[in-house]
């Protein structure tokens, strides 16, 4: 037997072991993906928080700074009755500041409440009557008359005297009558002709857009946000929305507006929220194609919101990139402009610039940590001994063993084993299953619920009630499929705006939650339609009738207060479908439920109604089919008169 010395025994083993052991790590760590998946996560944090910041701003700029309407029907009611009386030419109405002064002073205080209302930086009025097209290409600007106020910190208190206001642009009357300080660039009329500037976009897009639109075209599919601009003699830069005036009779008259500036606009979009260290930005990219009727202009502008090395464009193919290619590009679409509208060729999006190197900083940290742990773990095999490799050998295959079991599901706990490296990976890694798993619970709590009500989505009430059935249904078990419709949303919608009707919604979720408690599974599964399932092992009907009866009740004594100050009665229409006997699957109980439901809306309404296979049975298509577009004209009556039949509860 040919004798070695101890050092080659213990040296032959240890380097099989050591190199037994990186196998497997390495075989456990990249044959899951674990690296391409930590860095695939950096790059979903950044588009989930860019998603959330697009929603928040378009959701900003839709509901309160595109608010205009309330302060466009008064002005153009109020220009109907001076035409009509004969006290307004509205052909020379732009002829000059003068003869326009009387006018815009009556409405310089609705402007100024529409400003603070709507929180915005400014909001301007433009007096024009002429088709802009031949003076914008012959470059013959001419001077028109308008109103352009400035509130430079719209979240401040504001002032009753209006101290905290600017006058850039209108008559000499109205700064008297006002008594608002004018600001330094300050002239009674816009200078397009004076100061050879041409028309600002907010004024020649939605007026050219009027003069080539189809009549049945409205103001708010008209609505244009501009791109960026300055007022001549301004150094403050600023977007605008704004909407054509027109009188009854169809004719132009001018636009009305409000402007957002771009100083303002970073506030509502913070870089820091991308990344702490200041190397990222926010921006809009706004780009216009030039397919819209009365402009062939095509541009594309980029808002960059906070400095950074990088110059953010468009590609060839019209993808927001940028310049630098160590840097990642994500933007999404901003739904601000009419489907139906002239302005289909116009596209915002929001998006973020970020350096792969600190959008990945973790990642990074965590592979450097992974390849040292490595690294160390083969340098202490191969100088150490017998004694410590067998030390060695045990955790690491346990931990190797525990990452590669552990379910996707579960929060990943590795036990500590006394050696500072390998419980530092271990440390590291349950951190990022810890996130990893409440993202994932984030997204599925997004995924299965109603933004508005926080109630159950459609598919995630459909799933729990098949769960339920499959797990507990049959033998004494029965249930309740309820399907209510809200009454009268349109109308709170169309009279007090999306505010109240979603207030409105809201009331009837909590309606639900107050009338059921926990003793059903409920959900908005539309705009304005709720479904809930109430269900009882033990077969006990005269309980789940109870509930019903109390839902009823708590819908009857629920109620919003309106603007006005009176009451708005909560009102649903329901049907009830019975498990087992109105179906043994959720298509089937809500087919029911759906019929019993559209037996109440057709007559009695607000009442929940309790489907019969005796009489019901068969008879939802041929009914549905036969009165379906009745139905829709009946809706549109009776929904004033029911609103009338609410108004003594509501004083009451």
């Amino acid at each position: 037997m040919k004798k070695q010395p101890i050092f080659t025994k213990i040296l032959i083993p240890l380097m099989g072991l050591v190199i037994l052991e990186i196998l497997i790590l390495m075989i456990s760590i990249y044959g899951q993906g674990l690296f391409s998946l930590i860095h695939k996560n950096s790059q979903d944090i950044i588009e989930s928080r860019v998603e959330a910041r697009r929603n928040y701003l378009e959701s900003l700029m839709v509901n309160q700074w595109m608010n205009v309407s309330q302060t466009v029907q008064k002005i153009n009611l109020l220009a109907d009755g001076l035409v009509d009386a004969g006290k307004m030419d509205i052909e020379a109405i732009d002829d000059s500041s003068e003869n326009a002064a009387p006018f815009l002073s009556a409405v310089s205080m609705d402007l100024i409440s529409m400003m603070r209302t709507n929180h915005v930086t400014g909001v301007f009025m433009i007096l024009n009557a002429d088709n802009l097209e031949d003076s914008m290409t012959s470059k013959k600007y001419m001077d028109k008359p308008g109103l352009y106020f400035r509130d430079l910190d719209p979240e401040s208190r504001a002032s009753s005297e209006n101290l905290d206001l600017l006058i850039e642009r209108s008559p000499l009357l109205v700064v008297r009558n006002t008594q608002i300080a004018t600001d330094k660039t300050w002239n009674t009329s816009f200078q397009f002709g004076t100061a050879d500037v041409p028309y600002y976009d907010f004024l020649y897009e939605p007026t050219q857009a009027t003069f080539y639109s189809k009549p049945d075209v409205t103001w708010e599919d008209m609505g244009f946000w501009s791109k960026p601009y300055t007022l001549f003699g301004e150094t403050r830069e600023a977007i605008a929305y704004s909407v054509p005036l027109r009188l009854s009779d169809g004719r132009v008259y001018g636009v009305l507006g409000v402007d957002i500036l771009v100083d303002y606009l970073k506030q509502n979009l913070p870089s820091r929220e991308l990344d702490g260290s200041g190397t990222a930005s926010y921006f809009l990219s706004i780009h216009k194609s030039g397919n819209s009727e009365g402009s062939s202009t095509s541009y594309q502008d980029i808002i960059q919101l906070n400095s950074i090395e990088a110059t953010i464009g468009e590609d060839r193919e019209g993808k927001v990139v940028s310049d630098k290619k160590n840097y990642f590009t994500f933007s999404m679409p901003l739904h601000l402009f009419s489907t139906v509208g002239p302005f289909t060729d116009m596209e915002w999006q929001l998006g973020a610039a970020i350096p792969y190197k600190t959008m990945n900083r973790f990642a990074d940290r965590m592979t450097f940590v992974m390849s040292v742990t490595i690294i160390l773990t083969l340098g202490i095999g191969i100088v150490g001994s017998l004694v410590i490799s067998l030390f060695l050998q045990k955790p690491i295959r346990k931990l190797a063993l525990a990452i590669r079991s552990n379910k996707t599901t579960d929060k990943l706990r590795l036990r500590e084993t006394g050696i500072l490296e390998i419980d530092q990976m271990s440390e590291a890694l349950e951190d990022l299953s810890d996130r990893l798993l409440q993202e994932q619970r984030n997204l599925q709590y997004e995924r299965d619920h109603d933004f508005l009500t926080d109630l159950y989505n459609r598919r995630a009430f459909g799933r729990r009630i098949r769960e339920l059935l499959e797990k507990k249904g049959g033998g004494n078990s029965i249930g309740a499929y309820i399907m209510m419709d809200l009454d009268n949303l349109k109308i709170v919608n169309d009279t007090y705006g999306h505010e109240y009707g979603d207030k409105y919604i809201r009331c009837a979720s909590d309606a639900m939650r107050e009338g059921l408690g926990d003793e059903a599974i409920y959900s908005r599964i539309s705009g304005d339609e709720f479904n809930a399932f109430i269900f009882d092992e033990e077969g006990n009907r005269s309980r789940i009738n109870a509930l019903i009866e109390r839902l009823q009740e708590t819908i009857d004594n629920s109620f919003i207060m309106l603007p006005d100050g009176e009451k708005k009665q909560l009102r649903l229409s329901g049907g009830v479908s019975w498990y087992p006997e109105g179906g043994t699957n959720p298509d089937q109980l809500q087919k029911n439920a759906d019929y019993a439901m559209y037996v109440v809306k057709k007559t009695t309404k607000s009442q929940i109604r309790v489907w019969s296979e005796a009489t019901d049975l068969g008879k939802e298509k041929e009914e549905k089919k036969e009165e379906n577009k009745e139905e829709k004209k009946e809706e549109k009556q009776d929904e004033p008169e029911q609103m009338k039949q609410d108004e003594p509860e509501q004083k009451a």
